[in-house]
């Protein structure tokens, strides 16, 4: 038997076996079929995202352990603690504008002049933490650290003052770092005295 009624006969059986003609897929079922693999593609990748943003829940109670270890550091006038809590050539803006870079710098000014502000009454404590994991390894976080009872400049006991409180955190082997933080004064709240209508 030759090549070509080798062939032909395959055609042949083919076309017994299977009658029917084979048409193309309708057109519709072809637009169903890829806009459910368009939606698969967008689910992966919202996932995918999700995932890298929202970051670990171990990473994220590590990112805020900085800020409260840092609140808890500072009423018990820990500055080589505060200190510790930034990469070692971080940055900190305090809130009255003081630029500090490196530990160094910043036991200097978390030291003694900076804790006459403590007193035996004095509290601190964050709140309202919004963090981004912009990398598995790289957040900020953004807080208010609300500081009670502390001593003025000119002594007298101020009963409240508000701070926001802006860090980015850098994962450093197996710990999480301040790479840089900035805190400032925050507002006053409004009271009827002060809030417009």
């Amino acid at each position: 038997m030759k090549m070509s009624q080798t062939y032909r006969a395959a055609l042949i059986a083919t076309h017994t076996i299977d009658p029917t003609p084979h048409r193309p897929k309708s057109a519709r079922r072809g637009l169903m079929q890829g806009l459910g693999l368009a939606f698969l593609a967008c689910t992966l990748v919202i996932a995918a995202t999700g995932s890298a943003s929202t970051g670990e829940p171990r990473d994220e109670a590590a990112v805020r352990a900085l800020g409260d270890t840092f609140a808890k550091a500072f009423v018990q006038k820990n500055a080589e603690l505060r200190a510790s809590l930034f990469a070692e050539n971080g940055t900190f803006v305090t809130p009255v504008g003081n630029f500090l870079q490196g530990r160094a710098a910043m036991v200097k000014d978390f030291g003694p002049e900076a804790q006459q502000a403590v007193t035996a009454t004095t509290q601190a404590a964050f709140s309202n933490y919004r963090i981004r994991f912009i990398k598995p390894d790289i957040a900020v976080a953004d807080a208010l650290l609300t500081v009670r009872n502390v001593n003025g400049p000119d002594g007298t006991i101020i009963p409240v003052i508000p701070i926001n409180f802006f860090f980015v955190a850098a994962r450093h082997g197996d710990k999480w770092l301040i790479e840089d933080g900035r805190a400032h004064f925050a507002p006053a709240p409004a009271n009827g005295m002060t809030s417009r209508k």
